[in-house]
């Protein structure tokens, strides 16, 4: 398996920390999130968008492009946690209370994200 370069970007991203989960199970395929949603790709060991802002109710999808595995895990240990995501897999987070979290790949910590919640 190749391994990609890291770029700058995926080395110097800025967190944040917290929401609300559908489901914490990978899905195989492209997902529609409901409700409007917002995705999130993992590609080249980054998030990206790195920091994306959405309404409290919206859910958003990350999918993982590349062709190792990834999670998607908030830094408080509790609010979303995905389980590890190969190539094509999705996870799906419903935001819920305002505010700004910050996420991580527990798998390579140095894949920094962050989620700001705003009220509807």
């Amino acid at each position: 398996m190749a391994r990609r370069g890291l770029t700058a970007a995926s080395l110097i991203l800025l967190a944040g920390a917290s929401a609300g989960c559908v489901s914490d199970r990978p899905t195989t395929g492209p997902t529609t999130p409901s409700g409007g949603g917002s995705s999130v790709a993992i590609r080249n060991f980054a998030f990206v968008p790195a920091s994306l802002s959405v309404p409290s109710g919206t859910t958003v999808t990350w999918t993982n492009e590349d062709d190792i595995q990834h999670t998607v895990s908030a830094n408080d240990g509790t609010t979303f946690e995905s389980s590890a995501l190969s190539q094509g897999q999705t996870f799906q987070f419903t935001a819920g209370t305002p505010g700004t979290f910050a996420y991580i790949c527990s798998i390579h910590p140095f894949m920094h994200g962050s989620l700001t919640v705003t009220a509807p």
